[in-house]
């Protein structure tokens, strides 16, 4: 059967004739190849599997070019961690190993003059226990000035009564570690 690639650039109002670019004449698809042809838009590039029937030309067959590559290679596009098959050449990485990728170990510092070389590279911190203590105790300031928060006493007084708020939570959240 013979075989035809070319932009679908008309289709009949009755769902089953179109018309390819380059190629003189219509295509009459079946009511299985009608089907697929309904989701084709103007534009797209198509695959058409035709026999001659007479006069006219019934089409048994028809698929979008880039679904044949697909079919043709379909591990053209793999995970380059795990060798996964990706749907589509989008991302490098299947879902999977995207999500189990290590976090970036470097982050460019602003000034560029506090780095451990001339390129302004520092090591991060982010997770070690300096991060995750900076974080505890910006945590439990944030929940002290927000019950704090509209008082009416003098600075001295507000400003002792966040000391021991804010030292209450943190020793309270680092006891339920």
């Amino acid at each position: 059967m013979p075989e035809v690639k070319g932009k679908l650039i008309v289709k009949a109002s009755n769902g089953k004739g179109f018309k390819i670019e380059g190629d003189e004449g219509w295509f009459n698809a079946n009511d299985e190849a009608a089907k697929y042809l309904a989701k084709f838009e103007k534009g797209d590039v198509l695959v058409v599997t035709w026999e001659k029937d007479k006069v006219s030309r019934k089409v048994t067959k028809v698929v979008k070019a880039e679904e044949i590559k697909k079919e043709e290679n379909p591990a053209a596009f793999t995970c380059e961690d795990c060798g996964a098959t990706l749907k589509d050449g989008k991302y490098k990485k299947c879902y999977m190993c995207n999500k189990k990728a290590p976090a970036k170990t470097e982050t460019k510092s602003d000034t560029g003059s506090s780095g451990t070389g001339s390129s302004g590279w520092t090591k991060s911190n982010y997770g070690s226990a300096e991060d995750v203590a900076g974080k505890e105790v910006g945590c439990s300031a944030n929940c002290a000035a927000s019950i704090l928060a509209g008082r009416q006493e003098d600075p001295e007084t507000l400003l002792e009564m966040f000391r021991i708020l804010c030292n209450g939570i943190l020793e309270h959240v680092r006891t339920l570690k």
